[in-house]
């Protein structure tokens, strides 16, 4: 459950990016829709922090808007999921488990929570392949020769512009258009016309950041110095 002052200082993180104005029924809203949707305060802020740092990053400041509790809860709930994608469950030593389903759902929730670490990829199989497979796999993966005799490079090959280059912002591939969206089921990714504006200063050789490490710290402050302003207000009994 989310308190109403974590609450409080969710909205205060969002203001201190979007400069919204935060009033007491903001964050009752934001109180109401996070409990019902039974997010906790850690996953609703990672998915404030993805929002703005992935999902607005790479847009123009035209297109960019305010996140909302549904786009916190959706993102919440990706974030869970990619926990639990490579979940494995852990039995206690020896052949019987009459605690299995008590044990199978607390690894789970602590793995979905954050505080059991998540597995990065699926364990490997003990013993190697079956020596058929190895024997299949032993053709795989040779050089072909060329036509021509010559092989291209891959310099030769990567397209110029921004699709050249890798996106830093959504990762999309040499070649492929950037994207966005996601986090949620009913809101598939979708292809943008124009590359992310980090990916095209990449391959004209600039950063992908614009922001400075000072201005970054100048960001911080008021997010703090915002946070602290929230604090004082409830403090006071405003």
């Amino acid at each position: 459950m989310i308190s109403y002052e974590e609450a409080g200082r969710l909205l205060g993180l969002a203001a201190a990016r979007d400069q919204r104005i935060v009033g007491d029924a903001d964050i009752l809203a934001w109180h109401s829709d996070l409990n019902a949707a039974h997010i906790a305060y850690q996953d609703a802020d990672a998915a404030l922090t993805r929002f703005y740092a992935v999902e607005m990053a790479g847009l123009e400041p035209e297109d960019r808007r305010r996140v909302t509790t549904p786009d916190v809860i959706g993102i919440a709930r990706k974030i869970r999921a990619e926990r639990l994608a490579n979940f494995v469950y852990e039995p206690p030593p020896g052949d019987d488990d009459p605690l299995y389903l008590e044990r199978l759902r607390s690894q789970i929730a602590a793995t979905a929570d954050g505080r059991t670490p998540a597995l990065t990829e699926l364990p490997a199989l003990e013993g190697g392949p079956h020596r058929d497979v190895a024997k299949m796999l032993a053709g795989v993966g040779r050089p072909t020769p060329d036509i021509d005799g010559e092989g291209e490079s891959v310099e030769e090959v990567r397209r110029a512009g921004p699709l050249g280059v890798e996106c830093p912002v959504c990762r999309a591939a040499i070649g492929r258009p950037c994207k966005i969206g996601g986090f949620d089921e009913k809101r598939p990714p979708r292809e943008l016309r124009k590359p992310h504006a980090a990916r095209d200063r990449v391959a004209n050789g600039g950063p992908a950041q614009l922001e400075s490490p000072e201005e970054i710290a100048q960001r911080r402050a008021a997010s703090l110095a915002k946070l602290q302003e929230l604090a004082d207000r409830e403090a006071s009994g405003e």
